[in-house]
């Protein structure tokens, strides 16, 4: 199978994807030096209101299930930057646990600053082109990630689903309002998306028709071509996967699994530390629901809609008076410890490559060559 060669040329390296990593990552940091903190101090505000003048040393039952989550907290980030790396060796790609875990953490901070909606995959994209993978390359090992998590939380959601006892089901059964509301907003997004597809097409119809002029319908006909060469591209790097990589997809998705069991386990720690009942299979579940429904809501980060929908879903299982302070006390722990970590991590990276490079800057630029992004 023969690789694609990447693109060599100045006006490659600053223009698409790897030009606008260039621009990215001190635009990112600087909204999210802005923005973050600002959330961070709104929940807590709510921290402090719910507990209503108790000292939090006083709620918490068991404070060592703090310690232990804030520190499980950043294992997704490790596990996630060793399957990266495994699948770049696999393909001998210079890539390198260093820049892979910068790849992971660039990502978590964009994420953090960009609308849930819009998806890790295009900006981690970015930054994989920046750290020097081929476009192609970089899709595929998105695509190989994106594959070993929906089989491990596919998987994952069918064993609470089982050792929960269908707790969550007999909760719905007993609320027809609530079943209601929710049958008419799956309808709504099903309309949504049928219109969008239709649009989509048509769009597709009138460009290729030439309706909106020769230039728009050549510019269509290169992005087509250059999409199929990609899908080619990566169709025949997962047939090299079938053929030789059964055994780094077994370690992949095994620490997949790692990854999000501890990822959706926080909630779980954080109630137990506040006293009440430990049943990590009805946590693990409502916890990956309430990331479904804030992954949906078009603010950074899924403000808003991650506390609203733990609020909603953990409230028929725990204690009316624990429920606000268990929330915020959650999501400082599980979203911005680990973005603070992400966030610092990141910066120290980016800063130190442009130190030692400094004096290499030079030469390159007088060759007309353009220097590649780290």
């Amino acid at each position: 199978m023969t690789d694609i060669p990447p693109q060599s040329n100045a006006s490659a390296e600053g223009s698409g994807p790897s030009g606008l990593w260039q621009h990215l990552p001190r635009s990112t940091l600087r909204i999210a030096l802005y923005v973050l903190p600002l959330v961070a101090l709104a929940n807590v505000g709510v921290l402090v209101w719910s507990l209503g003048g108790v000292d939090l040393s006083e709620r918490l039952v068991a404070p060592h299930l703090l310690w232990i989550a804030m520190t499980l907290v950043f294992a997704p980030m490790i596990t996630n930057s060793l399957r990266l790396l495994l699948w770049s060796r696999f393909f001998g790609l210079d890539l390198g646990f260093r820049r892979a875990f910068k790849v992971i953490t660039g990502t978590m901070v964009a994420n953090s600053v960009t609308p849930s909606a819009t998806g890790g995959m295009p900006i981690k994209m970015i930054f994989l082109v920046g750290a020097g993978i081929e476009a192609r390359r970089a899709l595929t090992l998105i695509s190989f990630q994106t594959a070993e998590d929906a089989l491990v939380l596919f998987t994952l959601v069918g064993i609470t689903f089982g050792l929960s006892g269908f707790a969550f089901f007999e909760y719905l059964s007993s609320e027809p309002a609530l079943l209601a509301r929710l049958d008419t907003t799956l309808r709504s997004v099903s309309v949504i998306v049928l219109w969008s597809l239709v649009g989509l097409a048509l769009l597709s119809l009138i460009v290729t028709a030439g309706l909106l002029g020769a230039r728009a319908r050549d510019l269509a006909a290169r992005a087509s071509r250059r999409l199929r060469e990609w899908i080619m591209g990566v169709l025949g790097d997962w047939r090299d996967l079938v053929r030789r990589g059964k055994w780094v997809a077994l370690v992949n998705v095994a620490l997949a699994a790692v990854q999000w069991t501890v990822r959706f386990s926080i909630a779980g720690l954080v109630l137990a530390a506040f006293g009440m009942e430990w049943r990590p299979a009805l946590y693990w579940l409502l916890q990956y629901l309430v990331q479904s429904i804030s992954s949906i809501v078009p603010t950074p980060g899924g403000a808003g809609g991650a506390e609203a929908g733990f609020l909603f879903l953990f409230q028929p299982f725990v204690d009316a008076d624990v429920l606000v302070p268990a929330m915020s006390t959650w999501r400082l722990i599980f979203f911005f410890l680990p973005l603070t970590g992400a966030a610092l991590v990141f910066f120290v990276l980016n800063r130190v490559p442009r130190s030692k490079g400094s004096q290499s800057d030079a030469p390159a630029a007088r060759g007309g060559i353009a220097h590649p992004a780290e």
